[in-house]
């Protein structure tokens, strides 16, 4: 008995001591990593948590920072993502977790003594700044779809490059991203590509087909035995091209443009017509004949050259049509300038820079033809009184004072032209009487002119053409109207009213002009126009002449 006794003993000694044995064992595996444990092949086997973590995070740093790039399938575009910057991550201690600990389990403890493992190092994805990150960079390589293009400009053919369009799928680029990363160093991410209505390969057709040989070179105008080029500098601007419904590039034509082009090109060929003139000879009125010209047919001159921008020759030819003149000799007769209808003369001082400007004046009044329902304008007739046209100073009336400046005294014209025109009957468009009243002048039947504001116009309401006819001589300013007499006018002037008197100035300024003061008044003057000795228009103007002050000038 004894002897069992002691076995028994002895076993649970041997018991008690294994079991403190596999206690320490499964104690001091608790404290540390498996012996061979590597992770992302970093070895940390046998290590406490600490070091490992320590370890782990020393040796994967660089692995840690290393980019990752994002492919676009179907391009040759790509990014690269900055792994910290775009919220990916190493999350070391979910690596080791479950990896140490006490534990009784013989298998887990046999394998931390003994078991190589292999794991890889889980990632923590900050998904929204993944996504943001993939936005912005997917940003600059996503492209819109751009139709191509062929214009010209100075005679070249400038062409845009078609683009197709270009978009990342982003949940797609994510999804790969956290698949990947770290162990792969690029993933190809799905995209939408969208094709331009006009690709690359219809722009080079159209470049091909049109655009190219249009702008080759220039082509060749042949008129009877003569010929004259245009150049693709002078024709490119009225071509262009555009897509129809397929996207196909088609010559678009500004026509009227084309034919200006062929128009200029030709113009040494034209012959242009005369127009029929009337002229004063010998104190009555002449028609000059028309004489008619030579023109080019520029009417198909846009759809043969249009061929002719892609055939061998290059070469287009026209004919000459006659031109006719826009006045002929029978257009001019049946003007009917034969006879005096209105004349009007008027005495002027002698002053020889006025008497300059009326006679530049005059000259360019002289011989203006206004045809039936055209309107004379003196400004447009005579244009801008200038030194450069040899016009001089001379008295003007500025402000209610007597003044000089450069063509004064062609208000002088302006009268004679408006007296003309009221015993003419025609219509009187626009007039100003002076401010001042002129005593050579009828009062309430004159008018001043200045440019460019001032004119001093009137219509030809006859079914005649009228000639002016405007001269110097005798101290006197001429005039004459030629045409067909269609009407009798008198004028009745009524009485001065309202009269006022000027008073008098003292003027220091060196530019002072003496004159005496004379009245103002108000005056009413009836036009009365008789056809066929019936009265068949009463017409009343009203003049207000301001008084003139006596200006003495007391400058040194």
């Amino acid at each position: 008995m004894r002897e069992w006794s002691r076995i028994v003993v002895r076993l649970v000694v041997s018991v008690a001591i294994l079991a403190g044995a596999y206690l320490a064992v499964a104690w001091w595996t608790g404290r540390q990593v498996p012996a061979a444990l590597v992770v992302e092949g970093v070895s940390v086997g046998g290590m406490t948590t600490e070091q490992a973590t320590q370890r782990l995070t020393s040796d994967l740093a660089a692995k840690a920072k290393t980019p990752i790039r994002v492919d676009l399938a179907d391009t040759q575009a790509s990014v690269t993502l900055d792994p910290t910057a775009s919220g990916l991550s190493f999350d070391i201690p979910g690596t080791l977790e479950g990896l140490s600990g006490f534990t009784l389990d013989p298998t887990l403890i046999w394998t931390r003594l003994s078991g190589r493992s292999d794991r890889p190092v889980l990632v923590k994805v900050d998904e929204p700044r993944l996504l943001a990150a993939l936005t912005e960079k997917a940003a600059a390589v996503q492209t819109q779809a751009v139709d191509g293009s062929v214009s010209f400009t100075g005679g070249k053919v400038v062409t845009t490059a078609a683009v197709d369009g270009v978009a990342m799928h982003l949940d797609d680029a994510v999804r790969k991203v956290v698949q990947a990363w770290p162990r792969v160093e690029s993933v190809t991410a799905a995209t939408t590509i969208t094709r331009p209505k006009v690709t690359q390969a219809k722009v080079d057709a159209a470049v091909t087909s049109f655009a190219g040989p249009a702008m080759s070179g220039p082509v060749t105008i042949v008129v009877g035995d003569k010929t004259a080029v245009v150049t693709p500098e002078q024709y490119a601007e009225a071509l262009s091209m555009t897509p129809d419904e397929s996207g196909t590039l088609t010559p678009v034509v500004d026509k009227e443009a084309l034919r200006g082009v062929v128009a200029s090109a030709t113009s040494a060929i034209v012959v242009p017509a005369k127009d029929a003139t009337i002229v004063l000879e010998g104190d009555k009125p002449v028609i000059r004949p028309s004489v008619d010209g030579v023109s080019v047919d520029t009417a198909p001159a846009a759809d043969l050259l249009v061929k002719a921008l892609t055939a061998t020759d290059r070469r287009v030819a026209l004919s000459t049509v006659a031109a006719a003149p826009s006045l002929t000799t029978e257009g001019a007769q049946a003007l009917g300038v034969k006879e005096i209808i209105s004349s009007f003369d008027s005495a002027f001082p002698n002053d020889p820079p006025r008497t300059t400007n009326m006679t530049l004046g005059a000259a360019a009044v002289n011989g203006t033809l206004i045809r039936p329902g055209e309107v004379f304008s003196l400004n447009t007739v005579m244009g801008e009184r200038t030194a450069a046209k040899g016009y001089q100073e001379a008295g003007v009336i500025l402000n209610n004072r007597f003044s000089r400046n450069v063509g004064g005294g062609v208000s002088q014209i302006s009268t004679v032209t408006y007296n003309l025109a009221w015993f003419a009957g025609v219509e009187l468009t626009e007039h100003k009487a002076h401010s001042l009243y002129i005593s050579r002048y009828p009062a309430g039947r004159e008018a001043t002119v200045s440019w460019p504001n001032l004119d001093n116009k009137w219509t030809n309401n006859t079914p005649y053409g009228i000639l002016m006819q405007m001269w110097l001589s005798g101290g006197q300013v001429h005039g004459r109207m030629w045409s067909t007499k269609v009407y009798d006018v008198t004028a009745v002037a009524g009485p001065r009213t309202n009269i006022r008197q000027g008073k008098t100035v003292t003027d220091s300024s060196p530019s002072c002009i003496p004159h005496g003061s004379s009245e103002g008044f108000d005056i009413t003057v009836q036009r009365v126009i008789s056809k066929g000795g019936t009265v068949v228009k009463r017409e009343s103007y009203k003049t207000t002449y301001v008084p003139a002050d006596r200006i003495v000038c007391s400058g040194g």
